[in-house]
């Protein structure tokens, strides 16, 4: 195997590592990761139609409506009518779930990674680590050279809102 089909599906397996860890985690607390999609991408939009969700999830509106009104009983969701058409439906985060979902999703990550780092040595992780920065600022800088945002995938895949002074 080379080098970049080995890199290529080690990323592959951290991040269903990683998936699998805040599956673990949403399921412990009664949500299904359909769920946790739809709560990641409002978050992510602040507000959003189902219309909108369904295209961003590629998910039936359907199938859409019927998480949001899950997730609204559950009091994770607020509908509100939208200013402009009363016809249609903004959904939002509770009050209640965008104060506390910033840090959580980042700390599940982080414990699931730290459980796995104990088992290597100080030595052995900082080989990881200094690795890892490499390879992420070579994927800046190629991203750069192609004329790439870095900004537009992170906040969907990892469900935080890129702070626009982040180096990723």
């Amino acid at each position: 195997m080379d080098k970049a089909d080995f890199i290529r599906e080690s990323i592959d397996f951290l991040h269903r590592y990683l998936m699998k860890s805040l599956q673990k985690t949403a399921e412990e607390h009664g949500v299904t990761i359909p769920q946790v999609r739809v709560i990641g991408d409002v978050f992510a939009h602040n507000t959003v139609s189902i219309k909108q969700l369904s295209q961003n999830l590629k998910m039936t509106q359907s199938t859409v409506s019927d998480i949001v009104e899950r997730l609204t009983s559950k009091g994770f969701l607020v509908k509100t009518p939208n200013a402009k058409d009363k016809r249609l439906v903004d959904i939002s985060l509770s009050p209640e779930l965008a104060e506390g979902i910033n840090g959580s999703i980042s700390e599940i990550a982080n414990m699931s990674l730290i459980g796995a780092l104990s088992l290597l040595s100080p030595d052995e992780q900082e080989i990881v680590e200094k690795g890892m920065g490499l390879l992420v600022s070579a994927v800046k800088e190629k991203m750069k050279a192609d004329g790439m945002d870095n900004y537009d995938f992170f906040d969907v895949l990892f469900l935080e809102k890129p702070n626009m002074g982040d180096t990723i």
